[in-house]
């Protein structure tokens, strides 16, 4: 597999939710999945300018991502993300779009990261980054992130959101994206039947982890931490649930920020995360071949389900 860093917020590298990938990287990620038996390439990300601006850089940094995921998959490798924003999923989706599979994105987060330049009021373009993905906002920047492609909202599982506005809320509930609050994230039943859904629209999916989806009762991911979180043993029920369905071809890791950390309970709880991430993740297709989609179309067929 090959392990990207983008150790970057808001385009500042390093600070922030921007140091989390170092930190991850320095406590042993690498090494971690080594000793399980994995061949690790490790890749840091870069912009390609020096000059930093939050927008601009945002998307430098995707392009930079998409080129390394597409060279990750053309060698065989399975793609895993340690990112500063959320916003960097959408380096790992283009790099990934391939039109012989439907791709499908299991996010988990504290917030909705749905906003658009529109409605927000506070300037954070990493909360706009879900909504990016499904093509609400910035189309024209998206577009430069090569193989970007904006996911139809149907394919799209969001879980653990809890911390918006009841304006966000609404937005949220007219989407057609499907959103799991903790209380039915915790609910097994209501899990399988939503990942059930998802699983007849796609035939792979990338499973994004803002780490504050996490209740702080762990440790505080970052300062947007929020009360009511998933446990770590919920997130990675989450994980091992949709691998049960889906074939996971692709991660990502984001915000944390180690100045929030109590005695590296947040960070070892990603490290385990990564560890049950690189295990069920299988990596994608040949690009152009019907792949999965063919093989889960016929057994769904043999098997009564609708594919």
């Amino acid at each position: 597999m090959t392990l990207l860093r983008a150790p970057f917020d808001s385009g500042h590298r390093g600070t922030r939710m921007g140091g989390g990938p170092e930190a991850l990287a320095r406590a042993g990620a690498s090494e971690r999945l080594r000793a399980r038996g994995h061949l690790v390439t490790e890749l840091v990300v870069e912009p390609s300018s020096s000059w930093v601006a939050e927008v601009a850089t945002a998307f430098e940094l995707n392009q930079a991502i998409a080129v390394a995921v597409a060279e990750a998959e053309e060698a065989g490798h399975v793609p895993l993300l340690l990112a500063g924003n959320c916003n960097a999923t959408l380096g790992v989706l283009a790099g990934l779009a391939d039109p012989a599979h439907r791709q499908g994105l299991v996010w988990l987060d504290a917030h909705g990261d749905f906003n658009t330049p529109e409605e927000d009021t506070g300037g954070f373009l990493d909360g706009h980054g879900l909504a990016i993905a499904v093509g609400r906002c910035w189309a024209a920047l998206a577009a430069t992130i090569p193989g970007f492609r904006p996911l139809p909202e149907s394919h799209v599982l969001l879980i653990g959101a809890r911390d918006l506005s009841e304006d966000q809320r609404a937005v949220l509930l007219r989407s057609g994206v499907t959103w799991l609050p903790p209380a039915e994230a915790r609910d097994p039943a209501t899990l399988v039947a939503a990942l059930e859904q998802l699983s007849a629209r796609v035939d792979v999916v990338h499973f994004h982890v803002d780490l504050d989806v996490h209740d702080p009762s762990i440790a505080p991911a970052n300062g947007y931490a929020a009360p009511d979180g998933l446990s770590a043993a919920e997130v990675r029920r989450v994980l091992r649930l949709t691998a049960a369905q889906l074939p996971v071809v692709s991660g990502t890791l984001a915000s944390y920020d180690p100045a929030y950390d109590v005695e590296h309970r947040m960070r070892d709880t990603a490290l385990d995360l990564l560890d049950d991430l690189a295990a069920v993740a299988t990596p994608a297709a040949p690009r152009g071949t019907q792949g999965w989609a063919a093989t889960r179309a016929s057994s769904s067929s043999s098997s009564g389900r609708s594919a």
